[in-house]
């Protein structure tokens, strides 16, 4: 699973790469508002929609292709620990996520408001956001992540509270230019975000490794961990 997500994350920053050199080259291919004609000009907004709407369909299906993180809301993903009762939702974990998505859109609203003020914001500038948020996601779950350092002070990406709100928090800023292209990939973040919410709020013991064997280190399969702090006693150490 670990080299799986480096392989996404070479291949995200790829189509960053790629859409910020098409930025300067030909910023007519990165206006996803106007899809032009099937061909060459159309394929890479092609590649991009479908590369996250892929992604986003392992999120809402029950499978395991994905990491337990994303996948701990499945019931198939569920392995009951002993003796264990339901765990109330921790006030804690839920100021963290509150935080956290607060921040995110004080940051993404200020640099939306700056290129406004620069006439620069265009749909091919939106797009580059949401791929600087694919590439920052993955960089998130490798290397280092500022939500748990900061809001969330969780173990790691397997128990955190807000793991599915990625594609969601990715996709909104297409909501300043809607199209086929933008409204289908927000309803579909839309989609896996409910999915993800309703069952933090009608099994929560999915969701903590107290009640949830799957979720805890002996039982981790992922190692998405390799390059990141170590932790003690389940407890972030920053």
């Amino acid at each position: 699973m670990f080299l799986r997500h480096v392989c996404k994350l070479i291949f995200r920053v790829f189509l960053f790469a790629m859409a910020f050199y098409l930025f300067f080259a030909d910023v007519d291919k990165l206006n996803f508002t106007v899809i032009p004609d099937i061909g060459l000009n159309a394929l890479f907004l092609f590649i991009i929609w479908i590369s996250l709407t892929v992604d986003m369909l392992y999120r809402i299906i029950p499978n395991k292709r994905i990491s337990m993180g994303a996948r701990k809301h499945f019931t198939c993903s569920y392995s009951p620990a002993p003796l264990s009762a339901i765990t109330p939702k921790s006030k804690k974990t839920q100021k963290g996520a509150l935080l956290s998505i607060s921040s995110w859109f004080l940051i993404t609203a200020t640099v939306l408001f700056l290129l406004h003020q620069l006439g620069l914001l265009t749909p091919a500038a939106v797009l580059l956001i949401v791929l600087a948020y694919a590439v920052f996601d993955l960089v998130f779950i490798l290397i280092f992540c500022p939500f748990q350092v900061l809001f969330m002070r969780n173990r790691c990406c397997v128990v955190c509270r807000i793991y599915n709100w990625d594609y969601f928090m990715m996709c909104i800023p297409m909501i300043l230019y809607p199209s086929v292209y933008s409204i289908s990939l927000i309803l579909l973040s839309l989609t896996v975000l409910i999915r993800w919410e309703v069952a933090f709020y009608t099994k929560p013991n999915y969701f903590t490794q107290e009640t949830n064997e799957n979720l805890q280190c002996r039982r981790c399969e992922d190692k998405l961990c390799l390059l990141r702090k170590k932790y003690v006693d389940n407890t972030y150490t920053p």
